[in-house]
C-alpha cells in the first residue's frame, strides 16, 4: 500500500527545517570568509590610523616650538608606544619624511599658476607671494629634518609643480630667450626655490617680508 504524496514529502523533509536549510562545507565558507576579511581590514585601518596619529603629532609638536622631538614625546603626544614608531616608519628619518610631505600635502593648492598676462613684476610678486607662504608653512618641519642628521626631503611633485607653474607664468619671456629658455628656467627655479630661501631665513636670518623681496628682485633682474 503506497504512502502517498504527503507520506513521500514527509520523509524527503529532515527535521527542523527544508532541505535547503541544511549548512554545507560552502555555505559555511561564505559565512567565514565576510568575517575573516573584517578581521583584516580592521587591522589594516588600525595600523593606517596609527600611523596617521604618529605623524600628526609630530606635526603638532614642531607647529608647536619643539626643534628636535624625540621618538618618546611623538609616541606620548600620538597615545601611542615607541614601538609603533619602528613598525610604521622603521627609522625616524621615515616620520621626518612623512611630517614633510603630509605639509606639503596640506598647503599644495597654494602653488597655483599665475595667468601669463600683465606685466612681468606684478606676476613676480604674485608667484615669489606664494613661495613665500608655501615655504613658511613648510619650514618648522623641513627644519626639524635638517637638524636631525638626514637628508632634505625630495618632494619631486612639488618640484615639478613649481617648475610647471615657473614655465606657465613666464612664458613668453621664456620663449623670447630661444635657445637659453631651458637655462632661464633652471635659473629661475634656483632663485625662487627652498634652498635660496632657508639661505635667506636661516643663514642670513632674513625675516619672511625681506627673504620675498630678495627673490623676487633675483627673479626680475633674470628676466629682463
Amino acid at each position: 500500500m503506497g504512502t502517498g504524496r504527503a507520506g513521500r514529502d514527509a520523509r524527503a523533509t529532515p527535521p527542523g527545517g527544508s532541505g535547503t536549510d541544511r549548512p554545507t562545507a560552502a555555505t559555511h565558507g561564505q559565512d567565514l570568509q565576510p568575517v575573516r576579511h573584517r578581521h583584516v581590514d580592521g587591522r589594516v585601518a588600525r595600523g593606517q590610523q596609527n600611523r596617521a596619529r604618529l605623524v600628526e603629532a609630530l606635526v603638532d609638536l614642531v607647529d608647536a616650538g619643539a626643534t628636535a622631538p624625540t621618538t618618546q614625546q611623538v609616541a606620548d603626544h600620538a597615545g601611542l608606544s615607541v614601538r609603533l614608531v619602528f613598525r610604521h616608519f622603521r627609522t625616524i628619518h621615515g616620520l621626518h619624511m612623512a611630517a614633510a610631505a603630509l605639509q606639503a600635502e596640506r598647503h599644495r593648492h597654494v602653488l597655483f599658476t599665475v595667468p601669463a598676462r600683465g606685466s612681468p613684476a606684478l606676476r613676480t610678486r604674485a608667484l615669489c607671494r606664494q613661495r613665500r607662504i608655501y615655504f613658511e608653512a613648510l619650514a618648522p618641519v623641513r627644519r626639524v629634518v635638517g637638524t636631525a642628521g638626514t637628508a632634505e626631503p625630495t618632494l619631486a611633485e612639488d618640484l615639478d609643480r613649481m617648475h610647471r607653474q615657473l614655465a606657465e607664468t613666464f612664458a613668453p619671456e621664456v620663449a623670447d630667450r630661444g635657445p637659453e629658455a631651458a637655462a632661464l628656467l633652471g635659473a629661475l627655479e634656483q632663485a625662487t626655490g627652498w634652498e635660496a630661501w632657508r639661505a635667506l631665513r636661516d643663514t642670513r636670518d632674513h625675516s619672511p617680508a625681506a627673504a620675498e623681496r630678495a627673490i623676487a628682485f633675483t627673479a626680475l633682474r633674470l628676466l629682463d
